[in-house]
């Protein structure tokens, strides 16, 4: 049986992804892990506000804007979705 924190990574990858996908519909979800700012033409304050809202309305957590604006990469908001949702 898988361990808990394998379950709960795959979860949160899994539902990253979406958003992520809704927010960047042409994006390749096999390139997600080496998304950035700078890789999507698309990624300005209008779809970092979206993202922030999915992500806040899908893990029930709240982000501060200053924090959101500073979000550069896939990675970056997964680990910090990661790191808040290992603290409850």
């Amino acid at each position: 049986m898988p361990s808990r924190r394998f379950l709960i990574v795959s979860e949160l990858d899994m539902r990253l992804s979406a958003l992520f996908r809704a927010t960047f519909p042409d994006l390749d979800a096999q390139d997600l892990a080496e998304v950035t700012r700078d890789s999507i033409a698309g990624w300005d304050s209008i779809a970092v506000m979206t993202l922030f809202a999915l992500i806040e309305e899908e893990f029930g957590e709240q982000f501060d804007l200053e924090e959101a604006a500073e979000w550069t990469s896939y990675a970056q908001i997964r680990g910090a979705l990661e790191s808040r949702l290992r603290g409850r």
